[in-house]
């Protein structure tokens, strides 16, 4: 054979080869599982990702902006959060930017369509050319279209374009509205069209249409929701029913990458949502769940062997990997050391894969079992399916856990665990609200109650006289504010107040989280002040304390900036004595 033939043979023979490597779906998110960040902005002045667009032009480059307040600047950045540039929008302001697209001409549409107040006369969408993200430039407004709406004024921070116009959605508590443009007319103000009602989809936060028109994402602070239908027809998408996966990533803004979904969060952080995911509707594990693939270090297994084993090895078609326990008989373990910085009374959640190669195990903690086997055998393969064992009290110090194979099984496969304090919330409140917020984002100007609470007078509310009221929070744990006080304005201040009982004195942490920003008061002494934007999860916040023997007071000034309002509460209770009350008797 002549030495070009033997090379074109060669070539031919290791292109077969790679056939399968090639058909495999890369490895997606910087190779971490969609409940993992995959990226963070690191550029302090994007601080609120509140609009996001993937360029088609320029592979790798994501285009950002802020919200309300900051100035007209767009931001290119890679997928990892990184800056590339910055771009000053010439011609336009920021009031309140909340979103952003991209259509098949390479322009860039800026939603101007905040409207918290419900009041604003003035909102548009600017139009300004996509340009080169390595170069340094100023973005002149190609076109500014200005709108209302045909009846109530509403608020909206969703913006897609398809067919050329512009389509967006309200935000609102029990419904999303798409609305679209009738025509483009620079020189005046249009009214838009009402097309109709989302399908489930509630208070959303952003809206991002799929390249080929096929597929539309609809986002808000703990929900995603996916419609499929035919291209061009976006009202008839939004009365399909959905893809629906619930989430605690605060997600601001989201874009399509391909079907795979990238999202964007309050607290800055990326996320990717592949297809094969949301297709399947599998749970997204919480954002805090620790990862066993961090402990690492002085991980030992017994009676058989541990590995890495990335995610697409095991037939699931996402980015990350698990750590994979392959024993020899009944009593093979997987053990890590864990720290505990309080003692508690804990539970303990457990994210394991499942699938046809997957079998039962136990979990051990100091060497004891905690709850009954989980059979982890299923048909169709999932990752991060979250297992709860129980609870149990611990000192403070480091703890053993170990997942044992149970019945002869010979394989299991962990992500990671999700440790929590089990003890009880504080239900039963005192509320005080809404007042009126001094400062958009922080709560750090003193109001009336915090000289005096006032048990039996009227305060000057936002909107007129307020005085306290019984609030009881949800079977979660959740003291609902918007609940307590319906009709708030999006900007609003109130106060939780509560007691807690503790037969002796003891030293305890508080365990607090809120949405959005949050200062604690423990027996008139402040104890804890986060001026964040977020939506609530619990113990968040986690501040050493002391309470004294007998009834101690608890009073919580929440800051609402949009979306959801309220908090959880509790103190670190390992002994299960703590008693709450809402009058402190």
């Amino acid at each position: 054979m002549n030495p070009t033939r033997l090379f074109l043979a060669a070539l031919a023979a290791l292109l077969l080869a790679a056939l399968p490597l090639l058909a495999r779906k890369p490895v997606i998110g910087a190779d971490l599982p969609p409940w993992k960040p995959a990226g963070r902005y690191t550029h302090p002045p994007i601080e609120e990702s509140s609009g996001l667009a993937l360029s088609q032009r320029y592979p790798g480059v994501y285009w950002t902006l802020n919200d309300s307040g900051n100035p007209p600047v767009l931001y290119a950045t890679r997928p990892d959060g990184s800056l590339i540039n910055e771009f000053p929008v010439q011609g336009a302001e920021n009031r309140d930017w909340e979103a952003l697209a991209l259509d098949k001409q390479g322009r860039l549409w800026i939603g101007e369509i905040g409207n918290n107040s419900r009041r604003r006369e003035d909102l548009c969408v600017y139009v300004v050319a996509e340009p080169d993200p390595y170069t340094t430039a100023t973005l002149p407004v190609l076109a500014r279209y200005t709108y209302r709406y045909p009846a109530e004024n509403v608020d909206a921070e969703g913006l897609f374009i398809s067919g050329g116009l512009p389509y967006l959605l309200s935000k609102e508590q029990d419904r999303a509205v798409l609305y679209r443009f009738p025509a483009l007319h620079p020189d005046e103000q249009v009214v838009l069209q009402r097309l109709g009602e989302a399908h489930e989809a509630r208070l959303v936060t952003d809206a991002a249409l799929s390249r080929d028109g096929t597929r539309l994402a609809l986002c808000t602070y703990d929900r995603v929701w996916i419609y499929e239908g035919k291209a061009g027809d976006p009202a008839a998408l939004i009365a399909a029913k959905p893809w629906s996966l619930a989430h605690d990533f605060a997600v601001e803004a989201n874009a399509f990458d391909d079907y795979d979904l990238v999202l964007t969060s309050e607290e800055r952080s990326l996320y990717r949502l592949p297809r094969w995911w949301y297709e399947r509707e599998l749970t997204l594990p919480p954002r805090q769940l620790a990862s066993a693939l961090d402990r690492l270090e002085g991980t030992t297994a017994r009676q058989g062997r541990f590995r890495v084993q990335p995610y697409v090895d095991a037939g699931l078609e996402i980015g990350g990997a698990q750590l994979l326990l392959e024993g020899a008989g009944p009593e093979a373990q997987l053990r890590q050391q864990l720290d505990f910085s309080r003692a508690d009374r804990y539970t303990f959640t457990l994210a394991l894969t499942h699938g046809p190669r997957y079998g039962a195990v136990q979990l051990l903690v100091d060497g004891q079992p905690l709850g009954a086997a989980h059979d982890c055998h299923a048909a169709r393969p999932a990752a991060g399916v979250l297992v709860d064992f129980g609870a149990r009290a611990l000192t403070q110090g480091r703890h053993e856990l170990a997942l044992r194979l149970a019945g002869g099984e010979k394989r299991a496969a962990l992500a990671g665990y999700l440790i929590r304090s089990a003890a009880p919330f504080a239900t039963p409140y005192q509320v005080l609200g809404p007042f009126a917020k001094p400062a958009p984002w922080d709560i750090d100007a003193p109001l009336p109650p915090e000289e005096d609470l006032g048990p039996n007078r009227t305060f000057a509310g936002s909107a007129g006289s307020i005085s306290w009221q019984r609030l009881d929070a949800d079977s979660t744990g959740f003291a609902d504010l918007l609940r307590a006080l319906p009709g708030a304005p999006a900007a609003a201040v109130a106060y939780a107040l509560t007691y807690v009982y503790a037969p002796q004195a003891r030293s305890t942490a508080l365990l607090v989280g809120s949405d959005d920003q949050v200062a604690v008061w423990l027996n008139g002494i402040e104890m804890h002040r986060n001026n964040t934007a977020r939506g609530a999860m619990p113990d968040e916040d986690v501040v050493s304390c002391q309470l004294q023997a007998g009834w101690n007071q608890v009073l919580c000034q929440v800051g609402q900036n949009g979306g959801g309002w309220g908090l959880y509460l509790r103190f670190a209770d390992a002994t299960g004595d703590l008693v709450y009350s809402a009058e402190g008797r």
